[in-house]
């Protein structure tokens, strides 16, 4: 059975389909994991045949929603309109053909609008974020718990709650993300392990892929093996990786934090110097048209639903491009949608930058060594 997205476009609670949705461009998350996500914003064109006076205004909420291979609206934007652009087409004795475009900003946008100041006092990064996405009013979808690094103490200026929830999730080796239904979210250093080891990686056929525009990457700029880490009090730890610097030269870092803790300093430097003495190759961008056949009813609705964090894995790729099975985790991405196709460009990076060794906190309580059996003995492992 063929599939087309069949979009239903919502602004300010009027539904605009058909012929009057000329197209869509939706774009989610960041370009790498080293970088915190910006806004999502949404560009809408909408063809004005009747030459009529539309209602929407600036400040309406304004949705995108497509049909699933289960014929299900499935929601793939929410945003509050922020600009408005008239121009005309067509203008003759016929009649007029006008071609409005509407561009939308997710819940960052509001965030980076929103001040707050005062003293803070010592906290685990899971306060922190809640006690900044409580200062900018916003509707939040989870907040990873328990915390996993302890900030120390500060005395705040006013700034705006985008750049302290970006700061503050960078100190935490986490991220920021806004969801398709206009919530934000914190994801702690853990979940994409979690994640990964629970779920597993999502396989995107290949057959799906449009071979032509796929882009791999590797970067000088992923490589620092020569790191400086500040925390509390102007306090340092420091490191080198000797290997690195033979291969690629001393390419140095100096990471300003806040955290408490030196033995926390200590992992966060250590952490730096394993993943980033080595340049890993990244499948930075590919776009898969989603009204193929190569995908499943059950691949296509995942794809619809993608998330910033989500483990995919691609199997077959050009080896000029990636050597072998890629893994690796969305980064951000582009929907681009018409009256019948969907084109969906993702941006990943490579899985080895996102996971991280398993925490005791991490593991279940309910884990049994049901596998081991009662008479080994540690020389079994020397």
């Amino acid at each position: 059975m063929s599939w087309s997205p069949s979009a239903t476009v919502t602004i300010g609670g009027i539904e605009y389909t058909d012929k009057a949705l000329n197209g869509v461009s939706i774009n989610y998350g960041r370009s790498n994991v080293w970088e915190q996500a910006r806004a999502s914003f949404a560009t809408v064109e909408l063809v004005n045949l009747t030459d009529s006076l539309e209602t929407f205004n600036l400040n309406d909420t304004l949705t995108v929603e497509i049909v699933n291979s289960s014929g299900i609206n499935q929601l793939v934007f929410t945003g509050i309109v922020n600009d408005i652009t008239n121009s005309t087409r067509v203008s003759n004795a016929l009649g007029r053909v006008s071609i409005q475009r509407i561009s939308a900003l997710g819940p960052f946008a509001k965030m980076s609008r929103a001040i707050t100041t005062g003293a803070w006092p010592k906290e685990y990064d899971d306060d922190r974020m809640d006690r900044i996405f409580t200062a900018a009013s916003v509707t939040v979808d989870t907040i990873d718990t328990p915390g996993i690094y302890e900030l120390t103490s500060v005395n705040h200026t006013a700034q705006d709650c985008y750049s302290l929830a970006s700061y503050y999730a960078n100190m935490a080796l986490g991220y920021i993300y806004e969801t398709t239904d206009g919530k934000v979210g914190f994801a702690n250093e853990s979940r994409r392990t979690n994640e990964a080891d629970t779920d597993g990686y999502f396989l995107i056929p290949t057959g799906a892929i449009i071979t032509g525009g796929i882009t791999s990457n590797k970067t000088f700029t992923d490589v620092a093996n020569d790191i400086i880490l500040e925390y509390k009090a102007n306090a340092t730890v420091s490191g080198t990786n000797a290997t690195s610097i033979t291969n690629y030269g001393r390419r140095a870092m100096d990471i300003m934090t806040e955290l408490e803790q030196g033995s926390q300093a200590q992992d966060q430097l250590d952490r730096y110097l394993a993943l980033r003495s080595i340049p890993r190759t990244s499948l930075s961008s590919f776009t898969v048209q989603l009204e193929l056949s190569a995908l499943s009813n059950a691949q296509r609705n995942t794809l619809i639903g993608l998330y910033m964090g989500k483990p995919i894995e691609v199997q077959g790729l050009p080896s000029a491009i990636y050597n072998g099975t890629y893994k690796g985790f969305v980064e951000g991405w582009n929907l681009v949608i018409n009256r019948e196709q969907a084109a969906l460009t993702i941006n990943s990076t490579e899985a080895a930058y996102s996971l991280v060794p398993e925490r005791w906190q991490d593991v279940l309580a309910t884990l049994e060594w049901d596998d081991v059996g009662a008479t080994i003995q540690w020389q079994d492992y020397e």
